[in-house]
């Protein structure tokens, strides 16, 4: 079925509905192949950003949802969990530099525990909060 945008889908269809594998082109260029549940990406699937990104991984209504792999076309890589689009739990990210985290996720920043590592070899463990190391100032009061 083809759109008056240009935007088509290619695959199983029941009742009416894309449903079964099949691709769907987007106007922008975009492609999604892959699972459909009633007219949605559902179960898994690969899409690919015209720029050059791809998502391969688990869908619900639409959204990233379950384990997945995420590349950007400047080196960038994420492999690990989304919750509705977002990276939630936990996951690895390898930065095109070298540098890499692996750790806690929540609502797409790095939140919990994780460790991240520096390209030159310097690590860190610990506790993240929305992409910052967390460091706790003592309170107590030292005598000598």
């Amino acid at each position: 079925m083809t759109w008056t945008d240009t935007a088509r889908y290619e695959g199983e269809w029941e009742m009416g509905y894309a449903c079964g594998k099949g691709t769907f082109y987007h106007a922008d260029g975009d492609i999604y192949e892959g699972v459909w549940n009633n007219n949605k990406c559902n179960g898994y699937g690969v899409y690919t950003n015209k720029k050059g990104a791809r998502y391969e991984g688990y869908w619900k209504n639409d959204t990233q949802s379950g384990q997945g792999t995420e590349v950007w076309p400047e080196g960038s890589k994420y492999v690990g969990q989304y919750v509705n689009g977002k990276k939630q739990g936990t996951g690895k990210y390898s930065w095109a530099d070298g540098s890499v985290y692996q750790g806690d996720w929540v609502d797409n920043r790095i939140n919990g525990v994780g460790q991240y590592k520096w390209k030159d070899g310097r690590k860190y463990y610990g506790h993240w909060y929305n992409n910052d190391i967390m460091v706790w100032a003592s309170t107590s009061t030292r005598t000598v």
